[in-house]
């Protein structure tokens, strides 16, 4: 819980920070605008009332200037409403002529280097200035442009920013607002995301937490309404059922190994007992130690097919890259001079197919052994005096390597047939006449399926067929095979 805890409290933080930089960012673009507009109304509204003005003086046929609104342009001078306007014409020399009532005795402020500037280009300035404690927007108009009469005079009207500054004043304190207000709402709703968005993980989680080791099959019902949780939940449920096989393949392998190991070590047992009831002949100990010995030679044979079993399931999908490639056709043929003594005495001929061009690579000796137990299984099962083992090595139409071991004999019955690979299996019929631990077919399947391949037994009256598969990602380039 503390993971989600903290998921959702980081999640919070980066909406609020998205939802701040968002929102204030609005906010400044919203003021710079709302400042614009409205201080390029106030400088068109005071641009306008100077043209209009300076239109009205242009019909005096003299020198004479007034005002054309008197009552717009007067009222009390001290006061600060946001509709005031004042105006005052001057001389080009910069002697005050006529200002509206609203000025009283005072004149308007004018910088003489811009009133010279004014005055010698004919064009109108818009300037800013402080005056009496306020903000100012002004503009210096230049007579002349109405009329040659005029051309002495220029006109100056201003009009105080207090109104502009109230306005965005509020507005700033406005955006503040919706600021906090938006960064606020936006951590919450990061934290209300992050709640339901971890909700199906804290229910995995718990459920995950609440399996115990030995119950039974594990699975994870936790109901997830997105796609992205329900195929968590089905990826978890798909190596949760590979790890509880896994398990159950190592009980039933302890369980084996153990009674498999038990058996010869308690005929052992039990001789040594009955030897030692009683005082024997020197031959009959040596008989003794003998069979004893024997038995231990069975427990170690055993003890390696055991080691070799866990290996090939231990190490599932490893190559070794840098084992010297060997050619399948030696590989093979070595298999077959190993045998070539037992089978002579049992009177079978043994016969090797192979593609030449065909070479293996990793892990060599468990693929030897699988063969070799392929071999030994059909000597001892199902080749009768006379008979035939053929091992056939090739390629199938989709270039993976395929391995057969066929034998002339009497097949395997259709109920064993299911049964043949699993560990310490029998079959009744051999049961008690030959001699082995049950594991050299699964140790077969072991070693080729735990390198991707697979291994499958064809049965009939007239022999059987054991075919290893090593499909096609196996094989690198230029014919090497990853075994």
């Amino acid at each position: 819980m503390s993971r989600a805890a903290s998921f959702r409290n980081r999640l919070a933080v980066r909406f609020a920070m998205a939802g701040f930089l968002l929102v204030t960012s609005v906010s400044v673009v919203t003021y710079i605008a709302l400042r614009l507009a409205l201080f390029q109304e106030l400088d068109l509204t005071i641009q306008r009332l100077a043209a209009i003005e300076a239109a009205a003086t242009a019909d005096t046929p003299d020198e004479t200037v007034h005002f054309h609104d008197q009552v717009f342009l007067t009222g009390d001078p001290g006061s600060a409403a946001i509709l005031s306007r004042y105006a005052q014409f001057w001389t080009v020399g910069g002697e005050a002529v006529l200002r509206t009532g609203n000025l009283g005795s005072e004149d308007l402020p004018l910088p003489s280097p811009l009133r010279e500037r004014v005055a010698s280009s004919g064009v109108p300035e818009l300037f800013a200035f402080e005056w009496n404690g306020q903000r100012f927007r002004s503009i210096l108009y230049p007579l002349g442009l109405t009329g040659p009469q005029h051309a002495v005079h220029l006109l100056q009207v201003a009009a105080s920013t207090d109104g502009v500054s109230r306005v965005l004043s509020r507005t700033l304190s406005l955006l503040g607002l919706l600021v906090a207000v938006g960064t606020l709402a936006a951590a919450g709703l990061g934290w209300w995301l992050a709640g339901h968005a971890v909700r199906p993980v804290v229910e995995i989680a718990g459920q995950a937490e609440a399996m115990r080791a030995g119950s039974p099959r594990h699975h994870l019902s936790s109901a997830a309404d997105t796609e992205e949780f329900g195929r968590l939940v089905r990826v978890l449920n798909s190596m949760l059922s590979r790890i509880d096989d896994l398990l159950e393949g190592q009980r039933r392998f302890l369980a084996d190994a153990g009674h498999g190991i038990r058996t010869p070590l308690t005929v052992l047992r039990g001789d040594l007992e009955v030897t030692l009831r009683k005082v024997r002949s020197t031959e009959e100990y040596e008989e003794t130690l003998r069979q004893a010995l024997s038995d231990l030679k069975a427990v170690s044979s055993l003890a390696d097919d055991l080691i070799i079993l866990a290996r090939s399931t231990g190490e599932s999908g490893r190559a070794d890259e840098e084992s010297e490639a060997v050619q399948l056709a030696t590989l093979l043929d070595g298999v077959a001079a190993k045998f070539a003594s037992v089978a002579s005495v049992q009177g079978v001929t043994i016969n090797v197919d192979s593609d030449r061009t065909i070479t293996v690579r990793g892990d060599v000796p468990l693929l030897e052994r699988a063969l070799s137990n392929l071999l030994d299984n059909a000597l001892k099962y199902g080749v009768p005096s006379g008979g035939e083992i053929e091992l056939d090595a090739g390629r199938t139409d989709q270039g993976a390597i395929q391995i057969s071991v066929s034998d002339s004999g009497a097949g395997i019955p259709p109920d064993e047939v299911d049964r043949v690979f699993d560990r310490f299996y029998r079959g009744d019929r051999h049961r008690h006449t030959v001699d082995g631990s049950g594991l050299g077919l699964a140790i077969v399947r072991a070693v080729i399926e735990g390198r991707g391949g697979g291994v499958e037994v064809l049965s009939s009256d007239v022999g059987a067929t054991f075919r290893i598969t090593v499909p096609q990602h196996q094989a690198s380039p230029n014919g090497l095979g990853h075994v």
